[in-house]
């Protein structure tokens, strides 16, 4: 009888250990998606758009926080605001966001001219009839975008060119489909207007 009670447990714990060693594998929990492919004509581009822009002495620089490089900026528009945007504070924003290239994914010739003749791939625009942006610094957007903002005040307009490793980096960004959004090691062109701090 003891022996029977022996196999009996022993079975019983096969029943709950093999259930658990199923083929994870397939199964797919909607969060894990392969890393976006590195377009190397892609990558050489933009760092060199990057590298050269660097040079304008037109440009201003920014490090940030991060110690993941520096920003370049411009100022477009001064404006009347006086008080400091901080890494926790919401703020409204018009902006407009550029590739280095063209729609015909041509290199702009003219880096004078990105906010002009680049793709622009995502806006939020007060002649376009939109409601400014709304977001938290810290965590609504990416390192540039963060680093511009803590300098800017209400009434700013920027000329912001953020870096991939400020922006969306080596690994590049996919929607919550897995559709990618955005190229490893792209260089962003922005213009951003501080329209309102909603709250510090």
């Amino acid at each position: 009888m003891k022996r029977f009670w022996q196999i009996a447990v022993m079975l019983f714990g096969l029943l709950l250990v093999f259930p658990a060693c199923g083929d994870d594998d397939n199964e797919d929990d909607g969060n894990s998606f392969s890393p976006v492919p590195v377009d190397e004509a892609w990558r050489d581009l933009n760092v060199a758009a990057f590298s050269e822009k660097e040079k304008d002495e037109s440009m201003e620089y920014i490090y940030s926080e991060s110690g993941n490089g520096r920003i370049l900026y411009k100022v477009l528009k001064e404006g009347e605001g006086t008080e400091t945007i901080y890494f926790t504070s919401t703020v409204s924003c018009y902006y407009k966001e550029c590739y280095v290239t063209d729609e015909e994914g041509n290199r702009v010739a003219d880096l004078n001219n990105v906010l002009t003749e680049g793709e622009v791939f995502d806006s939020c625009l007060e002649e376009d009839g939109d409601e400014p942006f709304t977001f938290t610094v810290g965590t609504g957007v990416i390192d540039g975008w963060a680093t511009a903002l803590q300098h800017m005040h209400v009434g700013d307009v920027w000329e912001i060119w953020v870096p991939y490793s400020l922006g969306y980096g080596t690994t590049g960004d996919r929607d919550n489909y897995g559709n990618v959004t955005m190229l490893p090691y792209t260089t962003l062109v922005f213009q951003v207007e501080v329209v309102e701090i909603v709250e510090q």
